[in-house]
């Protein structure tokens, strides 16, 4: 059943108050807000979490959608007005998570929320310049969200959707890419936020799956040697893979490489995320040696 929290009751906030710091773009543009619920299509009694629910907007049209709320924001300031906006609604269909993203162990709040079952969808506005650090943790707790509906810089989509070998394919493509289906979603213009941000925006849809696109054989040493292949881009791949690599002297690596298919002299951004996993399959056999 839909909520009866309404969108004309958003308490106001003045756009000198969101806090530069905390990166606060509020959103206001309904017809953006109702395209997201669109791309979210979440079902009656459905569990969301939303990160950093601001305002409130998103939170009172993903109630109305009829879905489940768990919202985290870090503002304190936010705190009370989030829980006086959302008073009427029982405990069942809204709950604040006080805190900082990024420091929560999901799975611990999961287990204590006896309301929570999972997969949960995710619905977010967040943060532009915490945006890496987000997707990551989404992916570290992959097994708890079945899908993010995710409002971005429209530079950090463009690296979600990136082809190999273009400027803007890096660790964010691969990383996100192996465990998730990425919808490219609709772009938003700077004016559906106050205060304004300098650039444009994206909301993308990922369908996190059940199994990482390609089998990897040792996820730690892949996050490691995509880690450090990227961090050093342009560079041939034989420099940062002798660092870690240390138990074969140069010449022998770069036979290695040549043996199972690879160029010793390719750029990272070159390589393709299958390759990149049979890459690592490869380092991990040859470091036993």
């Amino acid at each position: 059943m839909k909520s009866n929290i309404t969108n004309s009751s958003t308490f106001k906030i003045s756009p000198r108050q969101a806090k530069k710091r905390l990166g606060q773009h509020f959103l206001r543009d309904r017809q953006v807000i109702s395209r997201i619920i669109d791309l979210a299509a979440p079902k009656p009694g459905e569990n969301v979490l939303e990160i950093g629910p601001g305002e409130g907007v998103l939170t009172a049209a993903l109630l109305e959608s009829g879905a489940r709320v768990v919202a985290v924001e870090a503002d304190r300031d936010l705190w009370e007005p989030l829980e006086k906006r959302f008073s009427s609604v029982s405990a069942a269909d809204f709950s604040l998570q006080c805190g900082d993203f990024l420091k929560l162990d999901f799975d611990q709040v999961f287990a204590k929320n006896q309301n929570l079952s999972t997969p949960v969808a995710v619905v977010a506005n967040i943060p532009y310049q915490i945006t890496t650090p987000i997707l990551f943790k989404l992916i570290k707790y992959r097994h708890l969200f079945s899908r993010a509906i995710l409002m971005m810089q429209e530079e950090v989509a463009a690296r979600l959707l990136a082809e190999p070998g273009s400027r803007d394919y890096g660790r964010l493509t691969v990383g996100v890419g192996l465990y998730c289906d990425i919808d490219s979603g609709f772009k938003v213009s700077p004016g559906a936020f106050s205060p304004r941000p300098k650039v444009w925006s994206r909301v993308v849809r990922l369908e996190f799956l059940d199994q990482p696109r390609y089998p990897v054989a040792d996820t730690v040493f892949f996050e490691l040697l995509v880690q450090t292949l990227f961090s050093q881009r342009r560079k041939q791949i034989i420099n940062p893979l002798k660092g870690l690599l240390t138990n074969l002297k140069r010449e022998e690596l770069s036979e290695k490489l040549v043996a199972a298919g690879f160029t010793p002299s390719d750029r990272p951004a070159t390589l393709a995320p299958a390759e990149l996993v049979r890459l690592a399959d490869c380092l991990v056999a040859w470091q036993k040696r």
